[in-house]
């Protein structure tokens, strides 16, 4: 049995011994003159494949059985599979990221202090149950996750969603938000203290997987290093803008005669002012000066 406040969760490996729980319960609440909701009283049955059909009862009422609970603010499946409760805090970081860029003026802070705005009023929501969820959800909740962060650092350089997200991370010293996250879990689990009960079982959330040092450059274009180098970018949007646009071929739209959407040059693409091949960065070669 675990208590916190006035919530009480029952635990049981069989269905005979949660029902005798729950009778126990019914008495003690008897006898103290207490009362139990039983309407917001749920039972969720923890298995594997198909579950055979099971019934509780308390005080003479059945009890609900789901698929899905939030216990104190954390989703549980029956399968102990954590991507419902990933996507509800995706959800929950994408309202605050959305606060964030309509209260504050995120656009005219340095890159370095606005990673640090994401990281102080972010990150945390994904804090909470860390080393329970980043091992047991699914590679798509993964990916969204990566996503809410190279979105948000998208929009401060003013770049389009499609951008390339491996010179996003390299432009930016950053790595994919799910790796951060798993290093951070791996540096959590030191101080956890465990009940006797569990000594000698090997947990399996404790297992991290190995996790390597992220290195963007083999994902990025070789176009890329024809792009202008520099050392910082800068604070001021104007010149943020100029320098990101540069990098990333953001002038190729400008200068393509397709018009069908492509977000990079093609072999078919053909310049509209001087009629050659657009490649990328043609913008820098082309020998006409009317654009």
């Amino acid at each position: 049995m675990n208590m916190y406040a006035d919530d009480i969760c029952l635990l049981a490996e069989t269905h005979d011994d949660l029902q005798k729980m729950l009778h126990a319960l019914e008495l003690y609440c008897s006898t103290n003159k207490l009362e139990v909701n039983v309407a917001k009283t749920k039972i969720m049955i923890f298995h594997y494949g198909r579950c055979p059909p099971f019934m509780f009862t308390f005080e003479g009422q059945q009890i609900e059985i789901v698929k899905h609970f939030v216990y104190l603010g954390f989703t549980f499946t029956t399968q102990l599979t954590f991507t419902p409760h990933l996507l509800t805090q995706i959800s929950k970081a994408r309202s605050r990221i959305g606060q964030l860029f309509a209260r504050l003026p995120l656009m005219n802070l340095p890159l370095e202090t606005l990673l640090r705005v994401f990281e102080m009023f972010a990150t945390p929501i994904f804090l909470y149950g860390l080393p329970l969820w980043i091992s047991n959800c699914s590679i798509g909740s993964r990916k969204s996750l990566d996503a809410l962060f190279t979105k948000f650092v998208k929009r401060y350089l003013g770049l389009r969603p499609w951008a390339n997200n491996a010179i996003v991370h390299y432009i930016t010293g950053t790595m994919p938000f799910s790796i951060y996250l798993q290093l951070k879990s791996s540096n959590m689990t030191g101080s956890f203290v465990f009940p006797n009960c569990l000594s000698g079982l090997k947990l399996s959330f404790l297992e991290h997987s190995q996790i390597e040092n992220y290195w963007p450059i083999p994902q990025i274009p070789s176009t890329f290093w024809l792009s202008k180098m520099f050392s910082v970018i800068p604070s001021a949007p104007f010149y943020r803008k100029k320098l990101i646009a540069e990098i990333f071929d953001l002038q190729h739209t400008d200068l393509c005669q397709t018009t069908t959407f492509h977000p990079h040059a093609r072999d078919d693409c053909l310049c509209k002012f001087c009629g050659e091949l657009a490649h990328m960065y043609h913008y820098r070669y082309c020998v006409c000066t009317s654009h």
